[in-house]
């Protein structure tokens, strides 16, 4: 068995913290973890967190905030420091947390592609129906001028 040291963390200052060095906006990050923006001061106060929201929080800013509560041993091996962490094995293949973290990073960014995609292609659809109104209302203006001239 390890001696691992459990160290006292207030994790919303950690949370905070990460989100700055990302440089990541409120708004953004509470999309991620599916919380209005209101909600996302009141994670940054709490000295302590649901396991659950803890997990869709690490996914969502790809660290592993578990790791901050616990000091590991210098003498333990690299295998299990790498497990230990989510990060990886001994091999430095990347582990099954990092990937999922990632995935859902590029999930959401896919997602808020589609939609600015979408939003656009509505905006021309609307603009190409703008033109052909204009057009027809051209064309009848040219005909109720005929219709004058004679």
């Amino acid at each position: 068995m390890f001696n691992i040291e459990l160290k006292e963390v207030h994790i919303g200052k950690a949370i905070k913290e990460r989100l700055d060095a990302l440089k990541m906006t409120k708004t953004e990050f509470g999309r991620l973890i599916g919380v209005p923006q209101q909600h996302v001061n009141r994670i940054f106060e709490r000295e302590t967190i649901e396991t659950k929201k803890l997990v869709k929080i690490s996914r969502a800013l790809d660290f592993n905030f578990f790791a901050l509560f616990c000091q590991f041993p210098t003498n333990i091996s690299a295998y299990l420091s790498a497990v230990a962490l989510g990060d990886g094995d001994a091999n430095n293949s990347p582990g099954e947390t990092a990937v999922l973290s990632q995935l859902e990073v590029m999930k959401v960014k896919l997602e808020k592609a589609e939609g600015t995609e979408k939003d656009l292609r509505d905006q021309i659809n609307g603009l190409k129906d703008n033109v052909e109104q204009l057009k027809s209302n051209l064309h009848d203006k040219d005909e109720i001028i005929n219709l004058l001239k004679k």
